[in-house]
């Protein structure tokens, strides 16, 4: 499966080339339980509810980053991203010019986390759960790519997540810590929005 290259791809993908997600195929929830990378359970709290994110369309995901969030995250200009086969859908925020280049996309994952982060390349010691307005999240960044950016998937719905990546277009700008606390900003402020809608 070509699909979470996309990780690697995430600053690509806000130059304004395209990243490629995994074929969309029904999935079901998985009958083990879900693991960190070290076999260990992710132990996820139960969802204070769901998230409607299903079927959510570009221009709509677009608006889930409102200006003043997008303000808070140095970002703007938010753009559906370019489709080439099956990617997910989603929407790139560019940086704003006003702090350290660094990008920021929302996409629909039609999967639930628990089977999805099975997929992800994590780096070693990356993946950490935590949670995001009361819903578990798994924070990750690829292996062998860690300074060019940090993940946060959010547990949205039934077999639906919020992928929310951050892509460093500034080496050097920023730690893996800032990187990771500056994408589960951007994962709050989304769900957030998606709360109140």
């Amino acid at each position: 499966m070509s699909g979470l290259t996309g990780l690697v791809a995430a600053a690509v993908l806000l130059a304004g080339c395209t990243v490629n997600g995994p074929d969309v195929e029904p999935t079901t929830e998985p009958t083990s339980a879900p693991t960190n990378g070290s076999g260990a359970s992710l132990d996820l709290p139960p969802r204070p509810g769901d998230l409607p994110i299903a079927g959510a369309q570009d221009a709509e995901i677009c608006s889930w980053l409102p200006p003043e969030q997008q303000a808070k995250l140095q970002v703007a200009r938010p753009k559906p991203v370019i489709k080439n086969g099956n990617n997910y859908n989603g929407c790139g925020f560019n940086p704003d010019g006003t702090g350290i280049s660094a990008g920021v996309s929302l996409r629909v994952v039609p999967e639930g986390l628990e089977s999805f982060i099975q997929k992800v390349n994590s780096a070693e010691g990356s993946r950490k759960t935590f949670e995001v307005n009361g819903f578990g999240a798994v924070q990750s960044q690829i292996a062998g790519a860690e300074s060019l950016g940090c993940a946060v998937f959010v547990d949205a719905a039934k077999g639906q997540t919020l992928y929310v990546d951050l892509a460093l277009l500034d080496p050097g700008g920023m730690n893996n810590d800032q990187m990771c606390e500056r994408a589960k900003q951007a994962a709050e402020a989304a769900v957030t929005t998606l709360q109140g809608s």
